[in-house]
């Protein structure tokens, strides 16, 4: 049974119109574009797909009628019956989930959730939207500003008065430790040192090696 055949009439007719309404179902639903999905509130069964669902989760709309929303939505069976039961009372019509596709990957999706009336049946129209990008830049937008704040954090210690021992120049760190000078600032500003020996203390250590220099 193919993802776009046409839609069982239980769901094709409507009493006003009988010679309209299936192709205006199979338009507005079953061939529109975006994500949407027919959910028995009571039960949580998927009662119709429309072709773009079956596409992106990955099933034929045969399997998706015999599922039930838990199949899909990660969270416990009792948290999906009660976000639903707010989507039929309309406490809420917008809801951040994510769902599992066939071949097992999460995915984080903006549900807009809200109860139709069908042949008298009442049943949740829910149109998803996939964010995992958007919620992927957020996260590396949120570690950034970390990042940036703890480095931020890190030049306000550099540029506070630090402890200093007066004979062998070691740091007190805020936690009351003795540093290296070396060892502090490659934790609290990320440098590297390269050793070397100065003119004027190469002159002290090594007087028989090397040469005065000549001041100007």
């Amino acid at each position: 049974m193919s993802a776009d055949e046409e839609a069982p009439r239980v769901f094709a007719k409507l009493p006003d119109m009988p010679d309209k309404a299936e192709p205006l179902y199979q338009s507005l639903f079953v061939r529109n574009h975006a994500i949407m999905l027919l959910i028995d509130p009571e039960s949580g069964e998927i009662r119709d797909a429309n072709v773009a669902a079956c596409n992106y989760y990955g099933y034929t709309r045969d399997e998706m009628r015999k599922m039930e929303i838990m199949s899909i939505n990660i969270l416990s069976r009792e948290q999906v019956l009660a976000e639903m039961d707010n989507a039929k009372l309309e406490k809420r019509n917008s809801f951040n989930f994510r769902h599992r596709l066939a071949d097992g990957r999460i995915r984080d999706v903006e549900v807009f959730s809200g109860p139709v009336f069908i042949n008298n049946v009442m049943l949740l129209y829910s149109i998803i939207h996939d964010i995992s990008d958007r919620k992927r830049i957020e996260l590396e937008k949120e570690q950034l500003i970390e990042k940036l704040t703890k480095a931020l954090e890190e030049i306000r210690t550099l540029k506070g008065i630090l402890p200093i021992c007066s004979s062998c120049k070691k740091i007190r760190d805020d936690k009351g430790y003795w540093q290296q000078i070396e060892a502090y600032i490659r934790e609290y500003a990320g440098a590297q040192f390269s050793h070397g020996i100065c003119p004027d203390c190469a002159g002290k250590l090594y007087p028989d090696l090397i040469l005065p220099i000549k001041k100007q």
